[in-house]
This record gives structure tokens, C-alpha cells and sequence, in this order.
């Protein structure tokens, strides 16, 4: 009896740390939109300064590109956002060697906020937020012996989820700069073919546009249609 009990008080204290973590993590997010309504209002809900925003990056084309690298990073928090968007703007205006390094240094900055506050929110908040299988499925993937292997994949496979990812890597064993890298090379052939339209489109080069959007489509569907052969696959390697 009084094991159950401790085991419980356990569980207590530690689900109320998670709550507490988990509220004041939602002040802050609430917070600064807050402060943006009540002191940007008139700003932000004009008309004219949003029609006139591409223009005036345009002109500042140093605050364009942090900007974009800052909703590059937003994509990777927040993680049910798209990417595409991002990397099409960015190779608009600065190419696909300057949309990468946009991209890149995004996605690097949005997976070291994720994994850095996974890891300090704990297991128990992420099962709050995510759910305990699909947490406990991440990390038995990121724990295993082939973690970093299963990692490239994952990110490098359309189709297959990955949103969590980083979030998970966060309070599994897996460590901060192997994942980083891994996760970058997975990721940078997506991205590369974002960049491809995103500069095509820029040039209006529509069969550039039309051969990689090919591609893309034809990669993206035998992935989904092989789907539970890939994951089976990479299930091969948590053994």
C-alpha cells in the first residue's frame, strides 16, 4: 500500500511540475502577442503596412533575410506550419545559395530552441502535449543504437512524420550537434528542391518549375505509396 502510494505521489509531483513548466511557458507565448495587440495595433491591422511590407524588405534586404531565417525558425516551433512557402520566398529574392543558408540557418535555430525546451519542459510535458505513445514511439527510434541513421532518414523520406522529431530528441539520449547535422543533410534535399521552384519562379522559367515540381510529385508518391515498407525499414534499425 504504501508503495502505491509513493509511486503516486510520485507521479503527482511531477505531472505538477510538467503543469507548471507548461504554464508559464503559455504566459510567455500569450504574452508577446499580447503586447503586439495592445501596443502594435494600429500597425498590424493596417492595410497599408502590410501591402507595403514585400516592397519595403525589398529595400532592406538585411532585415528581409533575418526575417525569413525568423520564419524559417517560427516553421520548426511551431510544428503543423509548412516550409515550402518560406523556401519559395526565399529563393525569390536571394537565390538558391542564399535561400539555402536561409533555410538552413532556420531550421538549425527552430530544432535548437525545440530540442533545448523539450529538454527543459521534460518527458512528462511532451506526453502532456503529444501524447505518450506517439512520444514513447520517438523515442524508442531516437534511443536505440542507429538513432542518428534513423534520424537521416526520417527526415530525408517524404511522407514519413517527422514534426516531433526534434521536440523528442530533446529528452531522449541522443545528442544536441549529431542531431543538428544529421537532421541538416536530411533535410536539405527537400529544401533544395523548394529553392529550385522558388528561383525558376523568379525567373519565370516554367518548364524549370514544371520538371522539378515533376520530380518532387513522383518521389513524394512512390514514398507514400511504399510508406509502410520505409517504415518498416527504419523500425529494422531500433532493434
Amino acid at each position: 500500500m504504501s508503495k502505491k502510494k509513493d509511486k503516486k505521489d510520485i507521479r503527482w509531483v511531477r505531472n505538477t511540475v510538467a503543469f507548471t513548466k507548461l504554464f508559464v511557458l503559455g504566459i510567455i507565448l500569450i504574452g508577446i502577442p499580447l503586447i503586439l495587440i495592445l501596443f502594435y495595433r494600429d500597425t498590424l491591422l493596417s492595410t497599408d503596412f502590410w501591402s507595403q511590407l514585400p516592397d519595403r524588405l525589398a529595400r532592406h534586404s538585411l532585415i528581409s533575410f533575418l526575417v525569413l531565417i525568423v520564419l524559417q525558425a517560427i516553421q520548426i516551433i511551431i510544428c503543423i506550419l509548412p516550409g515550402q512557402p518560406i523556401q519559395l520566398a526565399s529563393s525569390y529574392m536571394y537565390g538558391v545559395i542564399g535561400g539555402y543558408c536561409i533555410s538552413i540557418i532556420g531550421a538549425i535555430i527552430g530544432c535548437l530552441i525545440t530540442y533545448r525546451l523539450a529538454h527543459f519542459l521534460g518527458v512528462d510535458a511532451m506526453h502532456i502535449i503529444f501524447g505518450e505513445e506517439k512520444v514513447q514511439n520517438y523515442m524508442k527510434k531516437l534511443n536505440s543504437g542507429k538513432a542518428l541513421t534513423i534520424v537521416f532518414l526520417i527526415y530525408l523520406v517524404p511522407g514519413i512524420p517527422k514534426d516531433l522529431m526534434s521536440y523528442i530528441a530533446g529528452i531522449s539520449n541522443i545528442e544536441l550537434k549529431p542531431f543538428l547535422l544529421v537532421s541538416t543533410l536530411g533535410r536539405s534535399p527537400g529544401i533544395l528542391g523548394s529553392l529550385l521552384i522558388g528561383y525558376f519562379w523568379a525567373r519565370k522559367n516554367y518548364i524549370g518549375i514544371g520538371i522539378v515540381a515533376v520530380i518532387m510529385l513522383l518521389l513524394f508518391g512512390w514514398c507514400v505509396r511504399n510508406r509502410e515498407r520505409i517504415v518498416e525499414k527504419i523500425e529494422e534499425y531500433e532493434d
